[in-house]
């Protein structure tokens, strides 16, 4: 933050409104520097005075006063062009009423608004000509001032060394003068320069020293400053956990204090740490407003810088639509920097044109412009940019083919990065180094980098706050994973491959947890009234849109409006959690799970795996790397590793042949009934056709199985296994994998192990609820469900309630839900199951505290999720999981309300008869495809986390 100056010492006595006047603008001064607010009520009681009838022989220099506290609360509001002409006015009123110093004063902050604009030869200008005129004056204080606003426009430009020498100067002035607030300021942009120089570590030491003296004078400005600065540092060292609560901290202090244009750029930065964690669609959100605001307020480095931004985030999308979107804002950012003259600013896009081109399989074009970004950091002295240009060089060269001058460039920066402790940077360099060792024929070399880039990134994924962000942050860091498994692939190890092929996928299951579900809390802490609550309030509202669009589907109508609504309120939830918990104490380490010991979730290995499995025991896992579909058999005795079973896109239009043939009788199997034949038929023709793919290899493999646990991956998570059939000659035509073996399936082999070590709690308490409003069968399916238990509870239509779930469900053994679910493809994280008074959200899923109990998902859909980041399956069931249930019973599609009532009452008979959900749920699938033979009927309801 820059300075504003002060009022000029040994003015001439005014008369009595001068006096008033006087009295307001030091007011205003004083009162910015702690709470601006009160800087812009006195600048406006200052106009208000005018207003009110100032004697005309004062009128000149109260207008003066009035020009000049305006300014002041136009910087404050962000407006910094309407402060440039009201400081003008107040220079030319001052000077003409007989006071220089004031009127040399007014354009300190003149300095600091010109800057904010661009403008920054104007800006120097400014300061040369107004430092000038205040050391003729002896006004050594505001002097001081000048070169702290000077400072600040040269370090805009990105001349760090020249701003950090003119921070020096202030700091030694204010020293000298006694001022601690402005020395404090001083400071700060001394250890900004320095920090942008390389210089960090005694940046950080600069930023202790500041913090505990504005501390001590509670200097909320500055600590929020601070905030930010260390914020930033620790971004650009990959300290991601420490870099978000910074950036949150700085951004409520602003908030606090009413600075918009402060406001904006922390809410930009934290955008930037969303960014760099692949939080895309939230940071393309945020880039967005970023955008809008810095252009509405006239601020063309900040919109440009804004804009660069936006365009890395809508590369990383992807899509033909967004990397035309990325071209067309960089493009507007490049022309933005030229104009300001900003060598800098056009580096960065130039950087982020060459991450672009890498993207897109353009390694030569990527290297040139990597080149041109290398250089013109290095002109400037700016070392993080400097050192992650020189990354991409390597990149591209090794793209090139240009092996060993990638290997020299990778291992110059990475010496670099670890002098400057970019962690990141030395992550992406590793996995480099890594690849030019394959490329060397180096194995062992290779795997070491590999290895070594695996640990650097989980040291900094593991303390992330939120599965969201972990998930998030592991698509961006594949490589080295994906490179491991490519090798153990290709030596033929069975176990090697199982391993590494389990060390990315669905790591939410054993991940560290989180101090708790922030949403939830919310709720359980709100008061009653939603105005001091906004989560609640936003809670409500959602719950409101939920049951008018429902309603409007219901009548065969839709809105728009309504639609765009709920999903900006559901965006507004989800970012309102994140950034409470990014100010979150870090949870301590320790398993997820409460049945074992802390840390046990980290032992995992194929080992243990493997020793967890009795004789009649297996688990198949499903791998594609490369386009190549490949699986890993794991028994108690050994582990074997089938290769090239299909190419993946083969088996990708196998599975949407068959979804389309189940999904066919969705809309309702009555009207169909004369075709349903047929129907069948043509179903099991597609089953055949995946079994060929994905099963006939590995059938013998698994022939003294009895019990099978299947690790799907993709699309192969919406196939509904038990229907296979099998193709062993010595068994029935109609014979399936259901009827072979019981069944269950998980999202891992780790989370896998898990669901082995934890088998769920005896079926003695039953909650059971049904919401019949709109599922005429799922009131009397909930009733009979709970009579069938001696401990049993329904709860049904209007009682149905998300409190009633919440008040009942830590203590069930069993919890049975009867209601309509809806799968959100657009946004996984709010499929819901519908209650009766509003929607349980995938997210208020995961905060719920059960114990190991089986859950019933008796809903359409309730099985399906989003195949999105770090191979995470987003969805209801793993949302259950989370939340510590021990096994998820739910459906691949649409299921018929009566044929599933009769399913569930076959099914809890077993279950009460003291069989394993993996038993039962084979006997309710056997029964009721006797009276209903098509898959579409029985074959929906899957069992997940073990038998």
């Amino acid at each position: 933050m820059q300075s504003l100056g002060t009022g000029a010492p040994n003015r001439p006595v005014p008369a009595q409104a001068c006096a008033v006047a006087w009295a307001l603008k030091d007011l205003c001064y004083e009162a910015f520097r702690s709470e601006p607010a009160q800087a812009v009520r006195a600048a406006e009681a200052l106009c208000a005075l005018r207003q009110a009838g100032v004697p005309s022989e004062e009128q000149p220099e109260v207008q003066a006063l009035v020009d000049w506290t305006a300014g002041i609360a136009c910087i404050i509001r962000g407006q910094m062009a309407e402060a440039v002409v009201c400081l003008d006015a107040a220079a030319q009123g001052l000077s003409n009423t007989g006071h220089p110093d004031p009127a040399a004063q007014t354009q300190v902050p003149k300095i600091m608004a010109l800057s904010m604009l661009g403008q920054h030869d104007a800006a120097e200008a400014c300061a040369q000509a107004t430092q000038s005129a205040l050391l003729r004056l002896s006004n050594w204080g505001a002097a001081a001032r000048v070169s702290q606003n000077l400072g600040s426009a040269l370090a805009r430009r990105d001349a760090y060394a020249a701003a950090a020498s003119q921070f020096r100067q202030a700091a030694v002035l204010f020293a000298r003068l006694g001022d601690n607030e402005h020395s404090v300021f001083a400071d700060i942009g001394l250890a900004n320069a320095l920090a942008d120089l390389g210089d960090v570590d005694e940046a950080l030491r600069i930023y202790a020293r500041v913090r505990m003296r504005a501390g001590r004078q509670q200097l909320q400005p500055q600590l929020a400053l601070v905030d930010e600065a260390v914020a930033l540092v620790d971004l650009s060292r990959g300290r991601y956990r420490q870099a978000l609560a910074g950036l949150e901290s700085a951004r409520r202090r602003y908030q606090a204090l009413n600075l918009p244009q402060q406001l904006s750029i922390a809410q930009k930065q934290l955008a930037d740490a969303y960014l760099e964690l692949r939080l895309l669609p939230e940071a393309l959100a945020l880039f967005d407003a970023a955008v809008a605001t810095f252009c509405q307020l006239a601020l063309p480095d900040e919109q440009a810088w804004a804009l660069t931004q936006r365009g890395r985030a809508q590369a990383c999308l992807g899509t033909a639509a967004e990397r035309a979107g990325a071209d067309a804002s960089f493009q507007a950012a490049a022309q933005i920097f030229a104009t300001q003259e900003n060598p800098v600013g056009q580096a960065a896009v130039a950087l982020a044109r060459a991450e672009l081109a890498l993207a897109s399989g353009q390694p030569g074009r990527a290297l040139t412009l990597a080149e041109q970004a290398v250089q013109a950091y290095t002109q400037a002295g700016q070392a993080d940019g400097c050192a992650r240009a020189q990354l991409a060089r390597a990149e591209a060269l090794l793209g090139c083919g240009q092996v060993d001058a990638a290997h020299a460039q990778l291992s110059a920066t990475l010496a670099r990065a670890h002098s400057l402790q970019q962690r990141s940077v030395q992550v992406r360099c590793l996995t480099g180094l890594g690849l030019t060792a394959l490329a060397r024929g180096d194995r062992d070399s290779a795997v070491q980098s590999f290895e070594a880039a695996i640990e650097g990134f989980e040291e900094q994924r593991r303390v992330l706050p939120g599965d969201d962000l972990r998930s998030a942050f592991l698509t961006d860091h594949l490589r080295p994973y994906q490179a491991r498994l490519r090798i153990a692939l290709d030596e033929g190890q069975g176990a090697e491959t199982l391993w590494q092929l389990d060390r990315f996928r669905a790591r939410a299951l054993h991940d560290q947890p989180d101090a708790g579900p922030v949403l939830q809390a919310a709720a359980d802490t709100a008061t009653d009234s939603v105005i001091d609550n906004p989560a609640l309030a936003l809670r409500e509202r959602l719950n409101w849109l939920y049951r008018r669009l429902q309603k409007l589907h219901d009548e065969g109508a839709s809105s728009v409006a309504l639609s765009a609504e709920m999903q900006r309120t559901e965006h507004d939830l989800l970012e309102r959690a994140r950034r409470q918990r990014l100010l979150a104490p870090s949870a301590s380490d320790g398993a997820t799970d409460q049945g074992l010991a802390a840390g046990s979730a980290r032992r995992f290995s194929v080992q243990a795996l493997q020793s967890s499995l009795q004789p009649a025991d297996a688990l198949l896992e499903y791998g594609v790397l490369d386009d190549e579909l490949f699986a890993c058999v794991a028994t108690r005795d050994q582990v074997i590793l089938f290769r090239h079973l299909a190419p993946y896109g083969q088996v990708q239009e196998a599975i949407r042949a068959l979804r389309f043939q189940i999904e066919a009788l969705s809309a309702g199997a009555a009207a169909l009934q004369p075709h349903m034949a047929l129907l069948t038929a043509r179903t099991e023709q597609r089953l055949a056709r995946l079994t060929a793919l994905i099963w006939a290899p590995l059938q013998g493999a698994l022939a003294n199985a009895q019990r099978l646990l299947l690790v799907p991956q993709g699309l192969l998570c919406s196939v509904p296994f038990a229907a296979l059939p099998l193709v062993d000659s010595a068994s029935a035509p109609s014979t399936t994998l259901g009827q072979r073996y019981q069944l269950a399936c998980a999202p891992s082999a780790r989370a896998a192990w898990r669901g082995l070590l934890r088998p769920p709690t005896p079926a003695l308490r039953v909650l059971a609820l049904g919401e019949s409003s709109r599922l005429v069968h799922a009131a009397a399916e909930a009733r009979a469900v709970a009579a069938a238990f001696a401990q049993g509870r329904a709860w049904v239509g209007e009682q149905a309630t998300l409190a009633v779930l919440r008040a009942h469900a830590p203590q069930a053994d069993v919890l049975h839900l009867a209601c309509h679910a809806q799968f959100r493809s657009d946004n996984p994280r709010f499929g819901a199951l519908h209650l009766a008074d509003s929607a349980l959200t995938v997210e208020q899923v995961e905060g719920l505290r059960l114990r190991p109990c089986t859950v019933v998902l008796s809903a359409c859909d309730s099985a399906l999720a989003d195949e999105g980041r770090g191979d995470e399956q987003v969805g209801l069931v793993r949302a259950f999981l989370l939340a510590g249930a021990a096994r998820v019973v739910a459906s691949l599609w649409p299921v018929d309300d009566a044929v599933t009532a009769n399913f569930m009452d076959v099914f809890y008979a077993h279950l009460v008869a003291g069989q394993a959900p993996a038993k039962a749920l084979q006997a309710a699938q056997a029964l009721v495809r006797q009276n209903h033979p098509h898959p579409c009927f029985w074959a929906a309801f899957t069992l997940y986390g073990a038998w």
